[in-house]
C-alpha cells in the first residue's frame, strides 16, 4: 500500500522537486540521473516534472540557477571604508554565503562548467554577471559594461578558489580570502578613477 501523498501549493511543489534534483546533481552528473529517479527522490509521480518543467533539461537547468546563483543576503556596512577595506569585506561576505549556501553551490559550479552546451552556458553567464554586479555595488563603483567585464571572470577563479577550500581542503579560508580579495582589486586596477592609479 503506498503512502498517500501531501497536498502541496503548486509553488511549494516545484520547490520541492528542484530541492530533491538538486541533491541528485551535487553527487551525480546530468546524464547519469534519470528522470524516474528525479521523480522518486522528490515523492511525486514522473508526470510532474513534465507537469511543472516541461522535461528533465529544464528541470536540470532550474536546479543550475539556483544552485550558481549568489543567494540574496544584507551586505556589511561598507560606511567610512576605503576600496581595499570594501574589497575585503565583500570577498569575505563571498565565501561566508558559499559556506552557508553550501557544498551544492560548489558542487554545481563545477558541473556547470563541465557541461558546455549554449541552454547551460547561458545560466552559468547570467549568474556570473549577477555576481559581477553585485561585487561593483559592494565596491561602490559604477555599474559600467566594462567595469562588469573586468569582474565577469572573478566568478570562475571564485568558484575554483571555493572548491580549493571548500572541497579539497588545500587552501585554508584565509588564503582564500587573501587570494581573491587581491585578485578583485587587480581586476579592477587598471580604472585610474577607481584605485587612484594612473598607470
Amino acid at each position: 500500500m503506498s503512502t498517500p501523498r501531501l497536498r502541496l501549493a503548486p509553488a511549494e511543489r516545484r520547490q520541492q522537486i528542484i530541492d530533491a534534483a538538486g541533491r541528485l546533481y551535487a553527487d551525480r552528473p546530468y546524464d547519469a540521473v534519470s528522470t524516474a529517479e528525479l521523480a522518486d527522490a522528490a515523492g511525486v509521480a514522473r508526470g510532474l516534472i513534465n507537469h511543472y518543467f516541461g522535461d528533465k533539461r529544464e528541470l536540470f537547468l532550474e536546479v543550475m540557477r539556483e544552485s550558481i546563483m549568489m543567494p540574496e543576503r544584507a551586505l556589511p556596512d561598507y560606511d567610512g571604508k576605503s576600496i581595499q577595506e570594501r574589497a575585503r569585506l565583500t570577498m569575505d561576505w563571498i565565501l561566508d554565503a558559499a559556506t552557508t549556501y553550501g557544498q551544492a553551490w560548489v558542487a554545481a559550479s563545477g558541473a556547470a562548467n563541465l557541461h558546455g552546451s549554449s541552454d547551460l552556458q547561458a545560466v552559468v553567464d547570467a549568474a556570473d554577471d549577477r555576481a559581477a554586479r553585485l561585487v561593483l555595488d559592494a565596491l561602490g563603483l559604477p555599474d559600467t559594461p566594462h567595469l562588469r567585464a573586468r569582474l565577469r571572470p572573478m566568478a570562475a577563479l571564485t568558484k575554483a578558489v571555493c572548491r580549493e577550500w571548500l572541497q579539497r581542503a588545500t587552501l585554508t579560508r584565509t588564503e582564500a580570502l587573501d587570494l581573491l580579495t587581491d585578485s578583485v582589486l587587480l581586476f579592477i586596477r587598471k580604472e585610474p578613477s577607481v584605485t587612484g592609479d594612473e598607470s
